[in-house]
C-alpha cells in the first residue's frame, strides 16, 4: 500500500531546514567576525542562506531574510546587553529585550535584500551571481543601521584584498565577497547535481579575486615607496585604562590625573611630538578662560609643563546644550583647536525625537542630551593638520573623507570603549575604523581609554595595538601622505551605482508583480461570485 505523505509534516520539515540553514549562516558570520576572525569563512557564509531562500516566494523570502538577518545580529552583537546594563543601569531583562529589538530591526535589511534578489533574478535577465552582490551592496549602503558594519570589513587582516577600498570603499570588498559566495552556492548546486557546472560565476569570481590581489600587492608597494619620501611626525597614544567606577569616585580623581601625567611623560621620553588622550579623558567641562584655581587651569598648566601639544576629549557647555568635544592644547597650554562631535550616537548621546517630544528626555537613565557640532574641519599645529573622529564617527565614511579633502594629513580617532567591556565590540570598532586609513590613504591614530589603541598605516596594517583594560603608551612615527584616491575624490560612487542599477532592475519586476496580484485578486472575486 502506497504511503500518503502528510503535507503539514513536509511544511514543518521545510521550516526546520530554513531555521537550521539561517542559524548556520549566522554562526558563520559570528566566526568570521571578531574575536575569532576566521575570515576564510567570509567566502562561503551566505551559501546556507541562499539554500534556504531557494524556491521561496516573495513573502516567504522576506521572512527568511528577516530571520537570517536577525540571527546574524544576535550572534555578532551580544555586547549590546552588557553595554546597556553598564551605560543605562537597566536590568538584564530589559537589556536583553533591547538587544532583540535591535536585531529584529537590523534584520529587516536582509528581508528587503532577499525580496530584491528574488525579484531581480525572476523578472530580469541578470544572472543570480550578478544580482546578489548588487542587492547586498545596495542594502549595506541604503539601510539606516544603528551600528553600520560591512561584510567586507571582516577581511581586514588580509591586506592585499582590502586595497581596492581606495577605489570602491569598503563596499567594494563586500561586493567581491558576495560575488564569490554566489559562485560557491552555484558550485554547491552542481555538486548536488541540480545544475551544470557554473563556469561563468566561477570564472568571474576567480578573475575578480586575482585582479584584486594583483592591484593590492602593487598598490601596497607603491604606498610604501611614497611613505619613504614623506615628512614624518612622532605621535604618542596614552591609554590610561580608567574604569567606570573610577570615573564616578571623586577620591580617585587624583590617581587618574597621575596616570595621565606619568604615561604622557613616558611618551615624551620616547620622543613623541604630539600626545593623544582618549575621548572623555577630562571628566569635567573644559573651560579655557576659567580662573587660576580651577580644574581647567590645572589641566592647562600640566600640559604646559609637558612642552608637547596634547589632544584630549572632554565636553563643552554651550547655551543650547553640551557638546562632546576634542581640544588641542599647544606647548603653552593654550587652545590651538577644537572639534565638536558632528555625528552623535542615538540612544547614547541623545534620545531620538526628544526635541519634538520633550517627555522622552530622561526616560532612560544614562542617555545624554548632547548637541551636534556645526562644523567639521581639520585641526592644525606646527604645519601638521589632522581630522578628529570621536568614537562612533570612525565607523562612518563620509566624515573622514571630508576632513582629508579639507586638508587633513592624517586621522585621529579618540574613543571610550569602556562601556563595551571585554567583548568583541572593541575589535569590531577597530576593524571598521581601519578601513578609513585605506580608503583615504592616510595614517589613523586611535586612542581608546581601555583599548584597543593602535596605529593604522595607509595600507590598513594595524601597528602597536594595545591589550584591553591595560595601562599603555604607544609611540609611532607616522607619515603625512597626500596620495590621491578614487574613493577620496568620488566617495561612495560604487554603492550609489549599485543602488541605482537595483532600482532600474526592480522597476519591471515590481510592476509585473503588482499586475499579477491584481489578476489573482480579480480571479478570486469572480470565483467567489460564481
Amino acid at each position: 500500500m502506497k504511503k500518503i505523505r502528510d503535507p503539514l509534516q513536509g511544511e514543518h520539515l521545510r521550516t526546520l531546514s530554513v531555521f537550521l540553514l539561517c542559524s548556520l549562516t549566522a554562526c558563520l558570520y559570528g566566526m568570521a567576525s571578531p574575536k575569532l576572525n576566521w575570515h576564510p569563512l567570509c567566502w562561503i557564509l551566505l551559501v546556507p542562506f541562499l539554500l534556504a531562500l531557494e524556491g521561496a516566494g516573495m513573502r516567504r523570502g522576506f521572512t527568511i531574510g528577516w530571520l537570517c538577518g536577525t540571527m546574524i545580529h544576535l550572534v555578532c552583537f551580544p555586547w549590546i546587553v552588557g553595554t546597556i546594563q553598564r551605560y543605562s543601569n537597566l536590568n538584564l531583562t530589559l537589556s536583553i529585550l533591547a538587544w532583540i529589538l535591535f536585531s529584529l530591526y537590523s534584520g529587516l535589511a536582509f528581508g528587503g535584500m532577499s525580496v530584491a534578489h528574488l525579484l531581480v533574478t525572476r523578472r530580469s535577465l541578470l544572472p543570480a551571481f550578478l544580482a546578489l552582490p548588487i542587492c547586498y551592496t545596495a542594502m549595506e549602503f541604503l539601510f539606516p543601521f544603528i551600528f553600520p558594519w560591512h561584510l567586507g570589513a571582516c577581511l581586514y587582516p588580509v591586506l592585499p584584498l582590502i586595497q581596492i577600498s581606495d577605489l570602491f570603499g569598503v563596499f567594494g570588498v563586500t561586493g567581491l565577497l558576495v560575488t564569490a559566495n554566489a559562485a560557491f552556492f552555484e558550485i554547491f548546486r552542481f555538486l548536488m547535481k541540480r545544475q551544470p557546472f557554473p563556469f561563468a560565476s566561477a570564472a568571474l569570481s576567480t578573475l575578480l579575486v586575482a585582479a584584486s590581489l594583483s592591484y593590492g600587492y602593487w598598490r601596497m608597494d607603491w604606498i610604501h615607496a611614497q611613505q619613504e619620501k614623506s615628512s614624518t611626525l612622532t605621535v604618542g597614544i596614552v591609554q590610561a585604562n580608567v574604569l567606570i567606577e573610577e570615573k564616578r569616585t571623586p577620591l580617585l580623581q587624583e590617581d587618574i590625573w597621575r596616570r595621565y601625567r606619568e604615561l604622557s611623560l613616558e611618551a615624551i621620553r620616547q620622543n613623541a611630538q604630539m600626545i593623544v588622550w582618549p575621548e572623555s579623558a577630562v571628566q569635567f567641562p573644559f573651560r579655557p578662560q576659567s580662573g587660576p584655581h580651577s580644574a581647567s587651569a590645572y589641566l592647562k598648566e600640566m600640559i604646559r609643563s609637558f612642552g608637547t601639544p596634547v589632544l584630549f576629549g572632554s565636553w563643552a557647555i554651550e547655551v543650547d546644550g553640551p557638546r562632546n568635544t576634542a581640544y588641542l592644547l599647544d606647548t603653552r597650554g593654550e587652545v590651538a583647536g577644537r572639534y565638536d562631535k558632528v555625528h552623535l550616537l542615538a540612544f547614547g548621546e541623545f534620545m531620538p525625537f526628544s526635541d519634538s517630544i520633550p517627555q522622552l528626555k530622561g526616560l532612560v537613565q544614562g542617555v545624554g542630551d548632547f548637541r551636534a557640532g556645526e562644523r567639521a574641519e581639520p585641526l592644525c599645529w606646527n604645519g601638521s593638520c589632522f581630522g578628529v573622529l570621536i568614537c562612533y564617527e570612525a565607523v562612518l565614511k563620509s566624515l573622514p573623507r571630508k576632513l582629508i579633502n579639507l586638508g587633513g594629513q592624517f586621522l585621529v580617532n579618540i574613543t571610550n570603549d569602556v562601556w563595551f567591556g571585554d567583548t568583541n565590540c572593541p575589535e569590531q570598532h577597530l576593524m571598521l575604523a581601519s578601513f578609513r586609513a585605506v580608503e583615504n590613504r592616510v595614517w589613523l591614530v586611535r586612542a581608546a581609554n581601555t583599548g584597543i589603541s593602535a596605529f593604522v598605516d595607509p595600507t590598513g596594517r594595524i601597528l602597536n595595538r594595545t591589550a584591553l583594560f591595560r595601562q599603555a603608551v604607544r609611540v609611532s612615527r607616522i607619515q603625512t601622505l597626500g596620495v590621491p584616491t578614487l574613493y577620496k575624490s568620488w566617495g561612495d560612487w560604487f554603492p550609489v551605482s549599485c543602488s541605482l542599477l537595483l532600482v532600474l532592475l526592480l522597476a519591471p519586476g515590481l510592476l509585473a508583480e503588482a499586475r499579477e496580484q491584481m489578476i489573482r485578486k480579480r480571479a478570486r472575486r469572480e470565483a467567489h461570485k460564481t
